[in-house]
């Protein structure tokens, strides 16, 4: 089965929904936000409203079968040249759903955010924010192919990537040329990885 690269839509909100909490299933994500009607109508309405506002910088991509159902879909970052802008956006204030945990959602995504800042500091760089792939449809090579989007558009600018991995993205990361800097635990037994890809020149 061939799987296609598409921009994704505000009308793909549910379905990218539907992936998210299929990928995101493990007990950390799930403390997080549970599968929960109002917390699904939340992760959807906030897909739509990302995709909507995104900005010249943001691409949002999704992987579709042979239906045209999204089963992987990826959230790119281009450089930042504003370093204010892109401060701006990691502080944007979040109306948590009803049913998350909103003290840990605070305290990872803004770990997430002040981490992203320390690291790359003002150097432009391309930034992996989501990657998510259907668990019926993991280990078919999805990951690699919304990854290497990214990438190629990287070494073409000679600027780095950087993302935070979690547990089990981080061997793709690695066999991709990524390097682990520092750890981020929050949650007993699960560890995100901050990572970066040197340029290429």
């Amino acid at each position: 089965m061939a799987f296609e690269i598409h921009e994704a839509t505000s009308c793909d909100a549910p379905d990218l929904a539907e992936v998210f909490f299929s990928a995101f299933s493990d007990p950390f994500n799930r403390a997080m936000f549970p599968p929960t009607p109002p917390v699904r109508d939340w992760v959807a309405e906030h897909l739509t409203n990302g995709n909507n506002k995104a900005s010249e910088h943001e691409v949002f991509l999704k992987l579709t079968d042979e239906s045209g159902a999204p089963v992987a879909f990826a959230k790119w970052v281009r450089p930042y040249h504003a370093v204010a802008d892109r401060d701006r956006r990691n502080e944007e204030v979040h109306a948590w759903p009803v049913g998350s945990d909103k003290a840990l959602c605070e305290k990872f995504f803004g770990s997430m955010a002040e981490q992203h800042r320390v690291i790359m500091g003002e150097k432009p760089h391309y930034y992996l924010e989501l990657l998510c792939v259907h668990s019926s449809f993991q280990g078919r090579g999805l990951a690699s192919k919304l990854l290497k989007w990214g990438l190629a558009r990287a070494d073409e600018e000679s600027v780095e990537v950087y993302l935070c991995s979690s547990p089990d993205g981080k061997a793709l990361y690695l066999k991709n040329g990524f390097q682990a800097l520092d750890t981020l635990s929050l949650f007993p037994e699960y560890e995100q990885i901050h990572m970066i890809r040197p340029a290429v020149h």
